[in-house]
């Protein structure tokens, strides 16, 4: 197989960003590039120059739909592996991937069940109650289930290495299903309607409480030019990457440039 370089990984990650744009477009479903993404969109109208992934937002409606209907309309060599689980039955995330089917990525550290290709990260958007106190339990016993989703796929080994954490949590995990597990995940995302919502965030998402915003930061939208696309994203932009990143217009010091997931990645 053909081993794909930084620049042509992005490459693919655009490609995958504008069928998503497209269907999104022809379907009315609201979406958001997200994070590294969208600051990269801002800083420098495209990838951050070592950024070797991309993530996507959705309001809880949009994503739903999205989830409903991508797979069953979409012929091209893109997937979307979903938290459904009816057809990936070893996809085990709280949010979905959309994946370049005629790629395959190697990740250090994973293996197994990373057999997919290379992807953009969608996170669905949920809403939240008023009280900041009930806002962090949420965030809090949602980091809980997916550490315990991790753990749940660990064999016995996993005991007998270092720096793997108390065993109880590892014991914890394997007293419900995999799927029990995420039911209870889903369940909470799901606890608080966004549509009636005053606050909303990606709870799944990397940034936890600093992507808590009034829900209409997530109703608002612009178009933003990223590697020459027209993609959708956050109206209030600015006010989003300053709570998750600070002083988001400065580089990062050198010794930390380097993309997220160090993939390896191949043409089929």
């Amino acid at each position: 197989m053909e081993t794909l370089s930084h620049r042509e990984i992005q490459e693919v990650l655009l490609g995958i960003l504008k069928e998503l744009d497209g269907f999104c477009r022809s379907h009315d479903i609201r979406y958001s590039i997200a994070g590294g993404t969208l600051l990269g969109a801002l800083r420098h109208k495209g990838f951050i120059p070592w950024d070797d992934d991309a993530d996507v937002i959705m309001p809880r409606p949009d994503y739903d739909r999205f989830v409903a209907l991508f797979n069953k309309e979409c012929t091209s060599h893109y997937h979307l592996l979903t938290q459904e689980r009816k057809k990936d039955k070893w996809y085990v995330n709280t949010y979905s991937k959309l994946e370049d089917s005629s790629t395959e990525s190697h990740e250090p550290g994973l293996v197994g069940v990373a057999k997919f290709g290379v992807n953009i990260d969608i996170f669905p958007v949920d809403g939240l109650p008023d009280d900041p106190e009930e806002q962090m339990r949420i965030i809090r016993r949602t980091m809980h289930y997916k550490r315990r989703i991790v753990l749940r796929q660990k064999t016995f080994l996993h005991l007998f290495l270092p720096h793997q954490g108390p065993p109880l949590a590892f014991f914890g995990a394997k007293t419900k299903s995999l799927d029990k597990w995420l039911s209870l995940a889903d369940d909470l995302l799901r606890s608080h309607d966004f549509s009636t919502s005053n606050y909303a965030a990606a709870i799944c998402g990397l940034y936890a409480q600093k992507e808590i915003f009034p829900r209409q930061m997530f109703e608002e939208y612009a178009e933003y030019s990223f590697e020459g696309v027209p993609l959708m994203g956050l109206k209030k932009a600015d006010e989003y990457l300053t709570s998750l990143y600070g002083d988001w217009h400065q580089l990062p010091p050198e010794s930390e440039r380097g993309g997220k997931h160090r993939l390896k990645v191949y043409k089929k």
